[in-house]
């Protein structure tokens, strides 16, 4: 599992994530993954579309993210799932919490 941060300013985070978030996936990034996202509190988008398996783990992973950032009144989207990864996300209800964008654009105005 790899991540890489592709903006990070004053007003967004922008970071895109890369390989299998299974127990080792989320072992390797959890720590960056966590300190990217909730130091500062912005609003975030996560490209998730490389990632190629979600599990539990990964979920949780989200889940936390997002509470976290909203309770600081600001959101986490979620850019680009594939297929498989939506399906997850669905059947985990977690796009009832974080939303999904299909796009770099809808991701932008899903957080404003």
């Amino acid at each position: 599992m790899r991540l890489k941060v592709i903006r990070a300013d004053d007003t967004l985070k922008h970071i895109a994530l890369n390989g299998r978030l299974d127990i080792r996936g989320v072992t390797d990034i959890q720590y960056e993954f966590m300190q990217e996202t909730t130091v500062g509190a912005l609003p975030t988008v996560v490209d998730i579309s490389k990632v190629t398996f979600l599990s539990s783990l990964g979920i949780g992973m989200f889940v936390s993210v997002a509470k976290h950032l909203e309770s600081r009144g600001v959101r986490l989207v979620l850019l680009n799932p594939s297929e498989q990864v939506r399906k997850t996300l669905e059947i985990s209800y977690l796009h009832e919490l974080v939303a999904i964008a299909s796009d770099e654009a809808a991701a932008l105005e899903l957080l404003r």
